[in-house]
């Protein structure tokens, strides 16, 4: 991951060429969709909030609503002025449901909105690509670092380990000599 340009790169080393191709391939989209939901899981949560109440203005204006149109179903007529002001309690009740609603459905967009802003956009630099040549393992590394081994382990040999087997025989045989 590149700090500055939030490039990241994926590198997938296989002994199969294709399965490496395959295997970047399905690393980036699961990449992507973890992204993705981690950088917008919280507009999400603030949409779904907002979604829940909206929904719960949309019911109480709607049963606000129904209350008034029963009540003028039921009064028509009425000149009494506790009916006209009791008409007016429910008016300004589904009024209120209303602007309730309304701005409970303006935060809703709001928040989709935010969710869409939130997402990240993705673009492939460079896709995953099948290899010519092996990128690993480096044979001529590796024949280089063998043939350090051996000359080591041949120094070592000449150095220490022939004077003490050489050693080691003259012991064993000053001791049978002397059984």
């Amino acid at each position: 991951m590149d700090a500055k340009t939030s490039v990241v790169t994926i590198d997938v080393k296989m002994q199969d060429p294709e399965v490496s191709a395959i295997l970047a391939d399905t690393v980036l989209c699961r990449l992507k969709e973890y992204i993705t939901r981690y950088r917008t899981d919280k507009a999400r949560q603030d949409m779904l909030y907002a979604e829940k109440l909206n929904n719960e203005a949309k019911e109480n204006y709607y049963a606000a609503q129904k209350r008034l149109a029963d009540y003028d179903d039921r009064n028509q007529g009425l000149s009494l002025r506790s009916a006209q002001i009791t008409r007016e309690r429910l008016e300004n009740e589904a009024t209120l449901a209303f602007n309730l609603f309304n701005q409970t459905a303006q935060q809703l967009q709001m928040a989709k909105a935010k969710v869409q802003e939130t997402t990240p956009v993705y673009a492939v630099v460079s896709p995953a690509t099948v290899p010519n040549r092996p990128s690993s393992p480096k044979k001529p590394l590796i024949l280089v670092g063998f043939t350090f081994l051996a000359f080591v382990i041949c120094a070592a040999w000449i150095l220490f380990g022939q004077p003490m087997l050489a050693e080691h025989r003259q012991n064993f045989a000053t001791e049978a000599k002397e059984k």
